[in-house]
């Protein structure tokens, strides 16, 4: 395995020494077993994905190409993932079986796809998409879809180190290759969303010349890079865009909607964070800090994930939203790497609001399937098909890396403390020189900021640790061993585990109710503005909103602490009060809340609300739980007050 040149700052223990524990566990756990463990998951959820490879229906039109290749390799890096995290061994098992499965599609030349015609690469124009398709699509996801399968063989690989494994995926990637070569074609002249999609295999072939070692991978990887600062200006041009600064939709003259497909940029990003930790390219770095600080500031929806609908435009002028699942996932991914390069308190501060926010909101409560797009009210958007498949979805085959995301986020090691960053309920297990230090997170965090965290370690050296105080407390403080210590102030508060001893600390982060009002002006919409068709979506039979629930007056919503918090009628909100209550925009107004226990929600509160001789209460609960299932109430919950 090749070193890289810029190792991460911080860095997580191996899955398996993580355990996420409570509500939030009991999702997880339901949801893995659904989807990847179960019988249903095998011999239906994957079959189906492996079919796509069988039947190679990608590009029947022999015009538009569609992604059903995507979901073999998403559903391989998410069970390889669980497989390392829970060490099943049937899973295992399971996982290599299913790998040589797939390889007996690899034709001898080297190619593993879903496209019969391997050489269609090059998305049509609209007009001749809608000669086939009835509408102007321009889709083509043949590398794409190349991309997922070449990193699903690569994480099966890493699972079991079966070198049959990394020698066809070696094939694919010398197959793409050479076919991009010997026809003279440019990987960013590809597929869709201005090449975005295809040039986000950068992170797999990366992956590909650490295993390897073999200079054609990184030389692949470089030419990437370079068309991503191209004096020119063609789009998306990356790194150059990303050091200006400039608000994502002001990059181009273009209509966003044509290029700035979320999810396809942050998979770009994490690719080019990539290439900084193997090569040490320094603007690399630069480059995705500032276009996430561009993103922060000016594509944060009221969910706290980024985009509107997987297109950056500015989200954050629009008081209504809607945040596809994938685009969550990997604004925490991308979050989450930053936070590794350079160990800064925020990006794990913007890690835990999209987590417990946007993330989890998309996962149903059932466990059998989640969302396509989670919304500011009226019920999230579900999808039962897509690209022609009933069993597979982009955002659902996904989800389980957001949560192991999350398992690596929540304990980690830097070269001189243990790092705390995650205070739901947790277990950890961290080797360090000389032994190894156990964790324990519990408490209740998200009702009242209380944290106990338990300590055991069998090094014969004192162990520091360093605990993150978010950035959203009012005041902190930190009990143990007699001492109370004011951490307010601090990003990061430290204390010693002794040599082979133990350690109790009681955190307490202090939450206030925050009512935050929209910082745009607000107007109404028109049916036919772009804004209002990505949120409505119409047609879509169980995912549908109605127009008339789009917001058009200045309203707040509610923050507690890391939550974003709502009124759903599974708490018992009428829709009067949820949908056509007064404003609380208008004038002065304060908000306290006292928890209260509701088995139907994992954080539900009594609030009262005074001001401008107004005075009213209201049962509210975390945005996570107030409509994390199929419904055909299409005025189900709200955030707005």
């Amino acid at each position: 395995m090749v070193d890289y040149a810029v190792p991460n700052l911080v860095t997580p223990p191996p899955l398996k020494q993580t355990l996420i524990a409570g509500p939030i566990g009991e999702l997880m756990e339901n949801f893995f077993e659904q989807r990847i463990r179960s019988r249903h998951a095998r011999e239906v959820v994957y079959q189906e994905a492996e079919d796509a490879f069988k039947n190679q229906l990608d590009d029947e039109t022999g015009v538009v190409g569609i992604w059903q290749g995507e979901f073999w390799g998403k559903w391989m890096i998410s069970a390889a993932r669980v497989c390392e995290y829970e060490d099943d061994a049937a899973l295992r098992e399971f996982i290599r079986q299913a790998a040589h499965r797939l390889m007996a599609f690899q034709r001898a030349d080297g190619y593993l796809g879903t496209y019969r015609n391997s050489l269609m690469l090059i998305a049509p124009t609209r007009e001749e998409g809608k000669k086939v398709m009835g509408w102007g699509c321009n889709w083509n996801w043949n590398v794409w879809c190349r991309k997922y399968t070449l990193w699903g063989l690569l994480e099966a690989y890493q699972l079991l180190n079966d070198a049959s494994i990394l020698q066809a995926a070696v094939r694919l990637a010398d197959h793409l290759l050479a076919e991009l070569h010997d026809n003279g074609i440019w990987i960013g002249d590809t597929g869709t969303f201005k090449g975005m999609p295809s040039c986000s295999i950068l992170k797999p072939m990366l992956q590909l010349y650490r295993i390897t070692d073999d200079q054609r991978y990184l030389d692949f990887a470089g030419a990437i890079i370079a068309g991503w600062n191209d004096p020119s200006g063609k789009a998306p041009n990356l790194i150059a865009n990303g050091l200006s600064g400039k608000p994502l939709h002001e990059w181009f003259a273009m209509p966003p909607p044509e290029w700035a497909k979320v999810y396809e940029l942050l998979s770009c990003l994490d690719g080019i964070l990539e290439y900084h930790r193997v090569t040490g390219d320094q603007r690399c770095l630069e480059a995705v800090e500032k276009a996430h600080a561009a993103m922060w500031e000016h594509e944060q929806n009221q969910m706290f994930s980024v985009g509107y609908n997987d297109i950056f435009n500015h989200a954050a002028s629009q008081i209504n939203a809607i945040s596809e699942p994938c685009d969550a996932i990997h604004f925490m991914r991308v979050t989450y790497e930053l936070f590794a390069l350079t160990g800064k308190r925020h990006y794990m501060d913007v890690f835990e609001l999209t987590y417990l926010n946007a993330f989890l909101a998309s996962i149903y409560r059932d466990g059998m399937w989640g969302s396509r797009g989670v919304r500011s009210n009226a019920r999230h958007l579900t999808v039962s098909e897509q690209a022609k498949m009933k069993h597979n979805h982009c955002c659902v085959n996904n989800m389980p890396r957001g949560f192991m995301n999350a398992a690596q986020a929540a304990v980690m090691r830097s070269a001189d403390a243990i790092v705390i960053n995650l205070y739901t309920d947790a277990e950890a297990t961290v080797a360090i020189a000389g032994g190894t230090v156990s964790i324990r997170i519990s408490g209740s965090y998200l009702l009242d900021g209380r944290v106990r965290i338990e300590v055991s370690s069998t090094a014969a050296t004192p162990v520091k640790l360093r605990l993150r105080v978010p950035s959203w407390s009012r005041a902190g403080s930190m009990q143990y061993e007699g001492r109370n210590v004011d951490i307010s102030s601090q990003d990061y508060a430290e204390a010693t585990v002794p040599a082979t001893g133990k350690l109790e600390l009681h955190l307490h982060f202090q939450a206030e109710a925050q009512i935050r009002h929209f910082a745009y002006p607000v107007t109404a919409l028109d049916k036919s503005d772009w804004y209002a068709v990505r949120w409505v979506n119409a047609g879509v039979s169980i995912g549908e909103a109605p127009f008339e629930k789009m917001i058009s007056e200045p309203k707040c919503t509610l923050q507690y602490g890391p939550l974003l918090l709502a009124r759903s009628k599974i708490i018992g909100n009428s829709e009067e009060e949820m949908f056509a209550a007064e404003s609380i925009a208008k004038g002065d107004c304060h908000c306290t809340l006292i928890p209260v226990q509701d088995g139907r929600v994992r954080c539900a509160f009594e609030a009262e609300f005074v001001g401008e001789g107004r005075r009213f209460s209201t049962r509210v609960c975390d945005y996570a739980s107030a409509a994390n299932q199929i419904v055909s109430d299409t005025a189900y919950f709200s955030i707005f007050f």
